[in-house]
């Protein structure tokens, strides 16, 4: 679930130095190697997920902001990509429909900007735990105070009476529920695609509709390994009220934050 916001600025810095190197140019394809990260989870492998989380969502808002010893800056979009979550525990993350996520940042003294877009899809089996969970209630309305000794005023209007059953019962608002994710077993991200381009300072696609697995060897070794390659299927946190979930890595204070509705 820690997208790539460090990964993608660190990259960026990377542009700064091979922008004019063969391979970099706009509509080039980025590394040849291709290595596959994990394969399919085992049949076996059973999880669980909690009932807020269970349907078809899709992402209305992707942001965050990262920081490193180079590199600053802030990333946003990534809106259209849906994630099914099965009662148990099955998630699939299809990025096809998914915009791109736009990024600026200030690496080295230098303002770069582009653009990181996934696509294909994800899947993985995950065990979902839940940490807090609140439930609110809208109470009835009390009556007026009764000045004592003064007798009550007739109304025009009658009054409707409110039996005790009523007066007792509230309308009970969605539940608020907050917890913790992590994958079992091996996430499958064969059909996973990266495109990364620079708009500044220099146009450079570094990676076109590429397999992630591409990104491992010389891309990874170059940006400093920090791209990471499991968006919304890493451990991570969430929360859930309604038909709103959020997402978010739990133990990168820079990762991204997906924020999803229901569908």
């Amino acid at each position: 679930m820690r997208v790539p916001t460090v990964a993608v600025l660190t990259l960026a810095g990377l542009g700064l130095a091979v922008g004019g190197c063969a391979g970099t140019e706009p509509g080039a394809s980025g590394p040849t190697t291709s290595t596959t990260r994990s394969s399919a989870p085992e049949p076996t492998v059973s999880g669980t997920a909690t009932g807020c989380m269970v349907g078809t969502w899709r992402t209305t808002q992707v942001s965050g902001r990262a920081a490193s010893a180079v590199a600053s800056g802030s990333i946003s979009g990534g809106t259209g990509a849906t994630v099914t979550i099965s009662q148990n525990g099955r998630v699939l993350a299809d990025f096809s429909g998914m915009q791109p996520l736009s990024f600026t940042a200030e690496v080295s003294g230098n303002a770069v900007a582009g653009s990181a877009t996934y696509g294909g899809q994800g899947t993985a089996t995950i065990k979902a735990s839940a940490t807090t969970s609140t439930a609110t209630t809208d109470a009835p309305a009390s009556a007026p105070a009764v000045t004592p000794g003064t007798p009550p005023v007739p109304s025009a209007t009658p009054q409707t009476t409110e039996t005790p059953t009523a007066l007792a019962s509230a309308t009970a608002a969605a539940a608020a529920e907050e917890g913790t994710w992590e994958p079992i077993g091996k996430i499958d991200w064969s059909a996973l695609r990266l495109t990364l381009e620079l708009t500044k300072p220099v146009e450079a696609r570094l990676l076109d509709n590429a397999p992630i697995g591409d990104y491992i060897g010389d891309a990874a070794n170059q940006s400093g390994q920090a791209i990471e390659t499991d968006p919304i299927l890493g451990a991570g946190a969430y929360s859930c009220q309604g038909s709103t979930l959020t997402l978010k890595g739990d133990t990168d204070t820079d990762g991204l934050t997906w924020t999803l509705t229901k569908i």
